[in-house]
């Protein structure tokens, strides 16, 4: 009887292939340059949310319009106790596009929120 050339294996474990998705951002411009000034347009400066219980979520949505010819990078400052997220709070708006940008509320009590959202442009703090 002939024996199996993977009977050494019966007893390895094995971990299966996987499958990792990095979400990676850059830019071409030397470090403290502003050779393109972001012109980048928002459709609402204020956003207000549906009254939510504890717990729960609720969604808000801004658009970003890049009028330049040339990509945007941006960056949304996160909110420190996680009731306001921004999503995608990175990425790049190609020249003459627009990005979406979802807000999700989600209170950990019932009480009053606020909260000022900044976006970074071209990794430049000048641009808030």
């Amino acid at each position: 009887m002939k024996k199996s050339k993977y009977v050494d294996f019966t007893n390895e474990d094995i971990d299966p292939p996987m499958v990792l998705n990095i979400r990676l951002c850059g830019h071409s411009f030397a470090p403290g340059s502003q050779p393109f000034i972001p012109m980048v347009k928002m459709n609402t400066n204020k956003i207000d949310f549906q009254p939510c219980s504890p717990g729960e979520s609720v969604f808000q949505t801004v658009v970003l319009n890049n009028n330049s010819d040339t990509p945007v990078l941006y960056k949304v400052m996160q909110d420190p106790t996680k009731t306001f997220q921004a999503f995608p709070n990175l990425g790049i708006i190609p020249g003459q596009s627009f990005c979406i940008v979802a807000y999700e509320f989600n209170p950990k009590t019932a009480r009053f929120f606020s909260f000022a959202s900044q976006f970074i442009f071209n990794n430049s703090t000048a641009n808030l």
